[in-house]
């Protein structure tokens, strides 16, 4: 059974921290410590992370958002951003991705529930997330990285929370 903690405590911090930096060249190719520690960051302060574990404890998975758009300085809190997320490959089935995505929708909620829009970035090179996140939400745009152009797809709030909801 998958477990989901979110992160309040130094310590669930600290594993959610050495669980990104580990994989996080698993996520998005060559990407560079630095930018999983701004993450991080901006997790912390501007939003909320889960870090999975199997029945003995183990780090399996991370899922996380942030209330607002970096670029825009995390003004606008009606706005939740999903953030990077990982599970090791034993783990990968549709049942833990959804549960992951339950617990983000009732945290963006717990955070803020006046949110209207849910947005989900992801490499334009891995069709893998791309159609996981075409069943969620619409492709509303691309955005230019270091690490090659992403697309963004985005959903309202009750749009992505009824999605969820559908697997309870």
């Amino acid at each position: 059974m998958v477990n989901f903690e979110i992160c309040e405590s130094t310590r669930q911090w600290c594993r959610y921290t050495e669980f990104y930096v580990e994989h996080r060249q698993r996520m998005i190719e060559g990407y560079l410590v630095k930018d999983a520690l701004a993450d991080v960051k901006n997790c912390m302060r501007h939003g909320r992370a889960a870090i999975l574990t199997d029945e003995s404890g183990e780090a399996i998975g991370i899922g996380s958002f942030v209330l607002g758009v970096e670029s825009e300085k995390f003004a606008d809190k009606n706005i939740a951003v999903l953030g990077n997320s990982f599970f090791v490959e034993k783990y990968r089935s549709n049942r833990t991705f959804v549960r992951g995505l339950q617990t983000l929708a009732e945290q963006i909620a717990d955070m803020n529930g006046d949110v209207k829009e849910v947005r989900i970035p992801t490499a334009s090179g891995n069709p893998y997330t791309n159609g996981l996140y075409r069943k969620i939400a619409r492709q509303t745009g691309t955005m230019e990285t270091r690490y090659g152009t992403f697309q963004i797809y985005s959903a309202s709030y009750d749009e992505f929370a009824s999605f969820c909801d559908r697997f309870h």
